[in-house]
């Protein structure tokens, strides 16, 4: 996957930048020929997950991107975004989550057949980042 990547959006823009601790086994970049803003997130050579922030000009299907607020995404989506505390910030940051196919009830989603997508709400109320994918989606401190 990780050569399918480079074919179509190009190499790492910054090579001697560390995405993760163990590169070889997760790694995050700017694909040199993908939008600004654009990162992904390879895991053991395999794509797990896309992430956006500013600046970018690239949105999601249902036309949201950084900047957008957190009280569009919940009424964009209703009861099928969960919201969650954020990791290292005071509400109002928070995380919503939409799976969209391969989730359960648990906490935690480890299916590899997951798919979803979540918006980083920072302090603003506003969205910082959003990643979608696999489980990934889920990390909070990249790689790890």
């Amino acid at each position: 996957m990780l050569v399918e990547i480079m074919a179509a959006a190009g190499p790492d823009s910054d090579p001697d930048a560390v995405g993760g601790p163990e590169p070889e086994s997760c790694d995050i970049f700017h694909p040199a020929r993908a939008p600004e803003g654009l990162r992904v997130m390879v895991e053991d050579g395999r794509l797990t997950r896309v992430s956006l922030s500013n600046p970018t000009e690239v949105k999601t299907d249902r036309g949201f991107g950084p900047g957008d607020t957190a009280a569009a995404i919940k009424a964009a989506y209703g009861e099928d975004v969960a919201a969650s505390p954020h990791e290292y910030e005071a509400a109002p940051a928070e995380y919503l989550t939409v799976w969209t196919t391969g989730a359960g009830d648990e906490p935690y989603i480890r299916s590899p057949e997951a798919r979803g997508i979540r918006y980083e709400i920072d302090q603003s109320g506003t969205v910082a980042t959003i990643h979608a994918g696999g489980p990934s989606i889920q990390y909070v401190e990249g790689c790890l």
